[in-house]
């Protein structure tokens, strides 16, 4: 009679469950295609592997793992409020949810501070690739090390005995209630409010500077630039297409921080308030939808890319078109912050280069000079 009475109401999903259900299976989807799309862009096309989009590579990497991993059992325990996958599991999937948030809010990071000194900054000293492998190695063990709670506290609590049901079981941190307070409070702080300000104050600035046109560089290539050159493909086109890949970046922070709001909230009213004067179906749709907001911020990505990059655009009509991508094999497409501190006097970060490898000597040729009929607008993605 227990076990009827609680497979009614707890474990069967109501009409509401079922449409959330279908939501997170069309973001499954979603996001295991885009996901994946956008890494075998970036990982097969030199001429997208930018410092950019090699920081957007890892951010893609760790929504996958988040949406393979994590959010079928999530579905299944907010539906049926029952942990159905054991006790390791219920450390695993806690542990890679915690490591993919702080990985992907660090890689956002990065790339505003990365984008602030290439675009406000442009004379100082470039970076490296090993240096970004660095940073995101380093990424990767700051996830790791914030999700060490997770592997030591989290357990599966049951409800009732095993002899009468198995379900009620529930996966969640066994400490106290000040203890799971300041946790909170700390990853709100550090894994959210802080990196928000961050991309708020850098992102503040690379708009002032690319609207107002005042971008470091442009502006000196401009005044030397021939006035018999086309317009098209010069400063002005440069510009504006930094200016197209400053609205994606800022898209993604905005809806980074959109998504995560509600479950941050919500974890922290948990512990503070009460919801004994709330309806049970309404927690569970709250609960739901704070939860659903988390894995969408994961799956939309490669939309905002798809829709705010000619570069991304073009590369994913490709691959689902089953054509080879667009990539040249004899001439690599090298940008210009990617070329060594020795040549800074020469390369300014401004102006693309290509590095001629049909030549028995290789050398340095202004690809403005070479590739006239390139669409402009796809330099910068």
């Amino acid at each position: 009679m227990c076990k009827n009475y609680i497979e009614n109401e707890y474990i069967f999903p109501n009409f509401v469950e079922w449409i959330y259900i279908g939501l997170y299976i069309i973001l499954f989807c979603c996001g295991i295609v885009g996901n994946t799309l956008v890494c075998y862009v970036i990982y097969t096309c030199h001429h997208m592997q930018t410092f950019v989009n090699i920081f957007i590579f890892n951010l893609a990497v760790a929504d996958f793992l988040v949406i393979f991993v994590c959010l079928p059992p999530t579905m299944m325990a907010d539906v049926t409020e029952t942990w159905y996958l054991g006790e390791t599991m219920c450390k695993i999937v806690p542990f890679l949810q915690t490591t993919s948030v702080t990985v992907s809010v660090l890689t956002l990071s990065a790339i505003s501070v990365e984008r602030y000194f290439a675009i406000c900054k442009p004379w100082t000293r470039r970076l490296s690739k090993r240096f970004i492998v660095r940073v995101i190695v380093c990424i990767w063990l700051i996830g790791f090390s914030v999700s060490i709670p997770d592997l030591i506290f989290y357990s599966v609590t049951t409800t009732f005995h095993e002899s009468i049901t198995f379900y009620l079981r529930y996966c969640s941190r066994q400490w106290t209630s000040n203890d799971n307070l300041i946790y909170n409070l700390i990853i709100l702080i550090v894994l959210y409010s802080i990196p928000i300000c961050l991309m708020a104050y850098t992102y503040a600035i690379i708009s002032k500077q690319l609207w107002r046109k005042d971008l470091p560089g442009i502006v000196e290539a401009a005044e030397h630039r021939p006035m018999n050159k086309m317009t098209s493909s010069g400063p002005e086109s440069q510009l504006r297409s930094r200016q197209r890949a400053a609205k994606m970046l800022i898209a993604i922070v905005v809806v980074f921080a959109v998504c995560y709001l509600p479950v941050y909230v919500l974890n922290l009213t948990r512990i503070t308030a009460s919801f004994q004067e709330i309806p049970a179906n309404w927690i569970s749709i709250i609960v739901l939808t704070s939860h659903i907001l988390c894995y969408a911020n994961s799956v939309v990505n490669p939309f905002i890319y798809n829709f705010m990059s000619a570069k991304f655009r073009k590369e994913f009509q490709a691959v689902l078109r089953l054509s080879r991508c667009r990539c040249s094999s004899r001439k690599i497409r090298i940008p210009s912050v990617l070329t060594s501190s020795k040549n800074k006097s020469s390369l300014p970060r401004t102006e693309g280069y290509e590095l001629n490898i049909d030549n028995s000597k290789q050398s340095w040729i202004k690809s403005s000079t070479i590739r006239k009929e390139q669409n402009p607008q796809e330099k910068y993605g």
